[in-house]
Parts: structure tokens; C-alpha cells; sequence
């Protein structure tokens, strides 16, 4: 078979299989609006200004003029109303992003691996309906690790002897490099990448790629 060694694809969510930052920035304004107290506004652009950090970097960007504990305590609810918010207004994947990770399925196992809250890649399986080929994920809520610390969990956890993480910004490329990964950057994302990496300007690219980087 193609895929001698165990090889698996891991991916990134936010600017690589969707942008839900226009959606997760209204469930972020209406909590504001509902906590007057808390004053200012959340628009897309801060959203995607903190998209790929972790929620305790997030909370320091997005209200700083709260005091830590109450900073925190805000973000939680931040974080749990979005879930909610997410569900009800569910976020297009970017074009041929289902069908495409349908495909590449019956050839490598599939992860996600995400710098989000608890709920938040369980939301993005639940409205693309991918239950059955996303074989295991983990976010930065479930255990409070960085990224690079979790692509490692997954890979031992699910006996994998090679693996590619798909990712869009800088940071993934660090992580994916401290978790002993190979990284392919999704270039149609919300960044670039300083290191010469494998690269696809459209997730259909992504099975074609995978042919030739598997035999290498």
C-alpha cells in the first residue's frame, strides 16, 4: 500500500480547514454587549489578529483593561458561548475541504490538532459531519499544552512513525518541528512561513502532494 510506514495527516482548523473568525467575533461582541462592564468591541480584525494563540494569550489581547482574574473568568464565558453560537450558526469549510479530507481518508489516518477551548473541534466535526474519518484530536483547552507538545501526543498515541501537520501560520511551523513533525503550509491561510516547506494554495492540492511526499 501506499502507506508502509504508519503516516499520518494532521491538521489545523482556523485559516486552514475554515475562517470562522467573522462568527466567532459576533459571539464574542454579543457577550460584551451583554457585560457592559467590560466596555470596548470585538471585530473580525481582532480575531484574526489572535487566531493560533493559545486562550490565556487571547484573554491578554482581547481585555486587557480587566484585572486578571476577572479576565479570566470573562474569557471562559467568552469561549463557552461561542461553542454554543458556533452550532447554531455553523461556519462554511473552506471549498472542497470535506470531500477532499473524505479522500485522502482511505489513504492516511486523519487528526486534528488545535490551539483552541474544549468544544471547539468537536463543533468543527459536528457541522462538516467528519466524525467518522477524524480517528483522534486534541486542543490546547483539553490540556493546556503548547501545540507542539500535543502533534507529539496524537503521533505517539496513535502509533504514528511519520506525520505531516497542515497548518497556515509561522507558529504551527515551530510547533510542528518541536513535535517532530514534517510541516506542509495551507498558503491560502492567514499567514506565511519564513522556512522553504511544501506548500498548497487549495486543499484539493493536498492528495497529490501527499503521493509524492509519502514516497519521499
Amino acid at each position: 500500500t501506499m502507506n508502509e510506514k504508519k503516516t499520518g495527516i494532521l491538521l489545523d482548523i482556523d485559516g486552514t480547514l475554515w475562517d470562522s473568525s467573522t462568527v466567532v467575533a459576533e459571539s464574542y461582541q454579543e457577550m460584551m454587549d451583554r457585560h457592559p462592564e467590560v466596555g470596548g468591541a470585538c471585530t473580525r480584525d481582532d480575531i484574526m489578529h489572535v487566531m493560533g494563540k493559545t486562550m490565556t494569550e487571547i484573554e491578554g489581547i482581547l481585555f486587557p483593561q480587566l484585572a486578571p482574574e476577572e479576565r479570566h473568568l470573562f474569557m471562559k464565558k467568552c469561549e463557552d458561548y461561542e461553542i454554543e453560537y458556533l452550532l447554531t450558526h455553523p461556519v462554511e469549510p473552506f471549498p472542497g475541504v470535506v470531500d477532499t479530507l473524505r479522500a485522502l481518508s482511505k489513504d492516511f489516518p486523519l487528526f486534528i490538532v488545535s490551539n483552541c477551548q474544549k468544544g471547539y473541534i468537536e463543533a468543527f466535526i459536528e457541522i462538516t459531519g467528519l466524525s467518522d474519518i477524524i480517528l483522534d484530536h486534541i486542543s490546547f483547552g483539553d490540556n493546556l499544552l503548547p501545540k507542539g507538545d500535543n502533534i507529539r501526543l496524537i503521533a505517539e498515541r496513535n502509533g504514528l512513525e511519520r506525520y505531516f501537520y497542515l497548518g497556515d501560520i509561522q507558529s504551527d511551523y515551530d510547533a510542528t518541528i518541536a513535535g517532530g513533525g514534517e510541516f506542509i503550509h495551507a498558503a491560502y491561510g492567514f499567514g506565511t512561513i519564513r522556512q522553504s516547506v511544501p506548500k498548497i494554495h487549495d486543499i484539493r492540492e493536498l492528495p497529490a502532494l501527499m503521493k509524492e511526499l509519502a514516497k519521499s
